[in-house]
């Protein structure tokens, strides 16, 4: 599954969330025993019934993380984007399984976009540097308390608020994650593209997208209608327009 690409930069390294407080020689040694691979859309990173090997981060690209019902449903557990990881919970819930071999992914991971580049760190090596340094183990756990933060705050937005303010928090949360990724692609590139734009691209299928907030699809058609028809946003295929976001915000909060 999934194709080796050419040796990791520190810089792809460096620009994954897990890895931000890490100095140069931390990052060295994750990036000696690291690999980097590609998928394709449609392709299968792992599936929760095989034997957990390490996880992995994005460098470029979409994952969504799934479990399937024992009726057959897709439930969309997260969607994975630049800089995030997944795959990690075992390493830290159940070390001495993933050492015995005894470990499991928890979830199912398909990549949702083409040339998705991922660094994929193999357990057993990344568990031999948290026991020889307890300061990196510090330190990967304030990480994984910010990452938590994020989370909580997904949960209740899905358990507590109504789908026009999910929908409404989505589309200007993926406003300021694209905008921030746009203006570090210009800085790295030296592209002369304007760093703020008033639209969203859709990286993930409208069925998906109704699963990650917590619908179903026709329930977020009539949402996203009712927002056009206020004329707040406008959808085009795979990009939404924001026309109105002072509109949008009040909406979400």
């Amino acid at each position: 599954m999934g194709r080796l690409k050419m040796a990791l930069k520190e810089s792809d390294i460096r620009n994954i969330f897990l890895f931000s407080e890490l100095d140069d020689n931390e990052i060295e040694k994750i990036k000696s025993f690291s690999r980097h691979k590609t998928f394709n859309k449609g392709e299968i990173l792992f599936f929760d019934t095989e034997p957990y090997q390490g996880f992995y981060c994005i460098i470029e690209g979409t994952v969504k993380l799934y479990k399937i019902s024992k009726e057959g449903r897709e439930h969309i557990m997260h969607i994975m984007k630049d800089g995030d990881t997944f795959g990690e919970v075992p390493v830290f819930e159940n070390y001495e399984a993933v050492l015995r071999d005894l470990a499991k992914y928890p979830v199912n991971a398909m990549a949702i976009d083409d040339n998705t580049n991922t660094i994929q760190v193999p357990a057993k090596q990344f568990l031999e540097i948290l026991r020889n340094s307890n300061e990196l183990c510090m330190k990967f756990l304030s990480t994984l308390s910010k990452r938590l933060k994020i989370l909580n705050s997904h949960i209740q937005g899905i358990t507590l608020q109504d789908i026009k303010k999910r929908l409404s928090g989505y589309i200007l949360s993926e406003h300021k994650r694209q905008s921030e990724e746009r203006a570090k692609k210009i800085k790295v590139k030296g592209l002369k593209l304007p760093v703020s734009v008033n639209y969203i691209d859709l990286a993930i299928s409208k069925n998906d997208l109704a699963s990650h907030l917590g619908t179903i699809i026709e329930t977020l058609s009539r949402t996203l209608k009712k927002l056009q028809d206020e004329d707040i946003i406008e959808v085009n295929s795979k990009r939404i327009l924001i026309k109105n976001f002072k509109k949008l915000i009040s909406y979400s909060d």
